[in-house]
């Protein structure tokens, strides 16, 4: 799929050929972080449009898609440590490395720390995740885009503190450090806290919400659309709200206020425990948050919700909860999706019994392929 992908979005940056430019990335054509850095970004949101309405046509026909800050909008990137190098995978070719000096895509905090910590990273073993063996895997950038606050995360293979100048000199530069454990055979940045050196979180706001985001945490990459997207959400929620896939309670505790109460679904029980203290830390009183699974949750409480919220995995919706949800038949769904072929997918099965009312497209990580969409659909 992702590279049938890639081929029908290479497709149709033929046809804007004209319009290209030079990128401003050195590491640009090699590292695989970037797709789009040598096209004006006026022409990158119309790529994105035409590849949308390619595979939501039938559904949906987009306008425009709303744009965002080209570079150093990124809350978190993952650099692998690899080879004798840290960077980004090639483009193309997950067996090599690229060695980057710098990224354009990453808040101005995070790219100076990186420039600063990579010499000293590569001055420790990697870990070869071809043959399995090594020690340092990842460095973790996390970064509050309102509040600041920067997280650096070690992840290791081996149980074992061998990094320990390293992880001192980390601390000096962000406000929150924790190494973590990942010792199985799959290619993995995050796992277990195995030491938490330095105050085991941060901070992120949007609006007069603030969040606790721990290192295991999924947090939206794009404060600024993340928070425009939140708000088209709650314009469109009422009444009785069930959120699934509600992570450490973004969705939820910022829909509150608009509506009777939210109760949050999440499978990681790290998240709901942040979850809970963000409710807490925010005094809000009509939000619940559930550690379970999607799928049994529907099927016992289901039909007690006026509306359901979901912001699934890119893989979509599993057919068991698109089956669960339409028998639960509520007034309104709300679907934020960060993939436009599993939203058109799960979408067509809704359009059976709803009418896809309002839609949306935002570009939540410009100079990549990515596109988010947010689509309402009232029960027919």
């Amino acid at each position: 799929m992702k590279k049938k992908k890639l081929k029908q979005i290479l497709d149709i940056t033929d046809t804007y050929q004209d319009s290209r430019i030079d990128p401003p990335c050195p590491h640009f054509g090699q590292c695989g972080g970037c797709l789009f850095q040598d096209f004006p970004y006026d022409i990158q949101l119309k790529i994105k449009r035409d590849y949308l309405n390619k595979k939501t046509g039938d559904l949906w026909n987009f306008q425009d898609v709303e744009g965002a800050e080209p570079f150093g909008y990124r809350n978190r990137m993952d650099f692998v440590t690899a080879f004798g190098k840290m960077g980004m995978r090639q483009r193309g070719n997950y067996r090599r490395v690229v060695d980057l000096s710098t990224c354009l895509l990453v808040q101005e905090k995070t790219r100076k720390a990186f420039e600063l910590l990579r010499p000293l990273a590569l001055e420790n073993e990697g870990y070869d995740y071809l043959q399995h063996s090594g020690y340092l895997r990842y460095l973790v950038f996390r970064q509050g885009y309102y509040t600041g606050e920067l997280m650096i995360n070690p992840v290791v293979a081996v149980n074992e503190n061998k990094i320990g100048p390293l992880v001192s000199r980390i601390a000096e530069s962000a406000e929150s450090v924790s190494m973590l454990l990942s010792d199985g055979l799959a290619d993995l940045s995050f796992g277990p806290v195995m030491e938490e050196v330095k105050r085991g979180y941060i901070h992120e706001t949007l609006e007069d919400i603030r969040f606790r985001i721990g290192p295991n945490s999924f947090f939206q990459s794009n404060s600024p659309v993340a928070l425009r997207m939140y708000q088209s959400i709650r314009d469109n929620v009422k009444g009785r709200t069930l959120d699934l896939y509600s992570g450490v309670g973004s969705i939820s505790l910022f829909i509150a206020s608009a509506v009777e109460n939210v109760t949050g679904i999440e499978v990681v029980e790290d998240a709901v425990l942040d979850a809970k203290v963000n409710m807490k830390e925010n005094n809000i009183d009509n939000v619940q948050f559930v550690c379970a699974d999607v799928v049994d949750y529907l099927a016992e409480h289901g039909e007690e919700f006026d509306t359901v919220v979901m912001d699934p995995p890119r893989a979509g919706l599993h057919p068991k909860v698109v089956k669960r949800i339409m028998q639960a038949a509520p007034e309104r769904i709300v679907y934020m999706s960060c993939n436009p072929i599993t939203f058109a997918e799960d979408a067509r099965h809704f359009v059976e019994h709803y009418t896809l009312d309002h839609a949306e497209a935002y570009d939540m990580f410009p100079q990549t392929p990515h596109v988010e969409l947010i689509g309402v659909f009232n029960r027919k």
